[in-house]
């Protein structure tokens, strides 16, 4: 009895020792493959850095700035604000901050800036388009959404409509009547006068005064400008064909009606102006 005991003492003891080896043996494994891997990495990291760094694979020598209608100056406007610069590593480009940086141009609508490896950045602009000028202390452009562009220069050019009337402390109503003026621009764009719009005048009462290019002055009133756009097509078509002579003054307030100034006094000319025979007589 006492010898099965101690034997089966002595192979408790043996498999004790047999864990521990095998123990031992995996602790050895596990160590070895993590010098192993931190030895690969740390050499991988030192390749990385020579090849990238010291060899200057990826290093920016062309930046490519693309978009409709980008002149030269303004290209170098737009590398300015991107505050790149060439020789830099192309990995280390922030490319987030150099599009926030490009899109706070005003003039930019759009900007997508991405790496072309491996020398090389592209910049994809998208411009806002000139639609108007407000008058608002100095001249400013503005988009055809209301955005404020920046100040009009003789570079750009003056040849917009120019919204005036509007009043500054009132800023409610100031920006009502941007947005009444772009709304009357963008219905004007397929009528008579959409190449000859010069300025566009907001009265007190938000009625509408157009002065064309050759400085006539034509009344629109509130409301209903799609009518009263085609109550004015009609009125130049009747003038041509009669050859009126007529003041440079043209009302369209009344419904469907137009007034306009004939020397000497004034003479109210329904709509339809093609069914009516006008007397030559009334020009004098």
């Amino acid at each position: 009895m006492r010898l099965l005991k101690n034997k089966n003492k002595k192979n408790e003891n043996k498999n004790k020792k047999n864990a521990w080896k095998i123990h031992f043996l995996k602790y050895i494994y596990a160590s070895g493959v993590m010098i192993f891997v931190l030895i690969t990495l740390f050499l991988g990291y030192k390749a990385y850095n020579y090849i990238i760094y010291k060899k200057k694979l990826f290093v920016l020598k062309k930046i490519d700035i693309t978009g409709k209608g980008i002149s030269y100056t303004e290209k170098v406007k737009v590398l300015r604000l991107a505050g790149l610069y060439k020789g830099e590593n192309l990995l280390n480009i922030d490319l987030k901050r150099v599009s926030r940086l490009i899109a706070s141009a005003p003039w930019i609508k759009d900007v997508t800036v991405y790496r072309k490896y491996p020398d090389k950045v592209v910049i994809v602009l998208k411009k806002r388009k000139i639609f108007a000028i407000v008058n608002k202390e100095n001249l400013y452009y503005i988009s055809q959404s209301g955005y404020i562009m920046g100040r009009a220069n003789s570079t750009t050019g003056y040849n917009y409509p120019v919204i005036t009337g509007l009043n500054k402390d009132d800023m409610d109503n100031y920006f009502n009547k941007i947005k009444k003026a772009i709304h009357f621009l963008n219905i004007s764009k397929s009528s008579v006068i959409s190449n000859y719009i010069g300025e566009i005048h907001l009265e007190k009462d938000n009625g509408i005064v157009i002065y064309t290019n050759n400085g006539t002055l034509i009344k629109f009133g509130i409301g209903r400008y799609k009518n009263k756009l085609k109550t004015l097509k009609r009125l130049f078509y009747e003038i041509n064909r009669i050859h009126l002579k007529y003041k440079q003054y043209i009302n369209l307030e009344y419904k469907d009606e137009a007034v306009i100034a004939v020397n000497p006094g004034s003479r109210v000319l329904p709509a339809d102006y093609k069914n009516i025979a006008i007397p030559p007589d009334i020009v004098k």
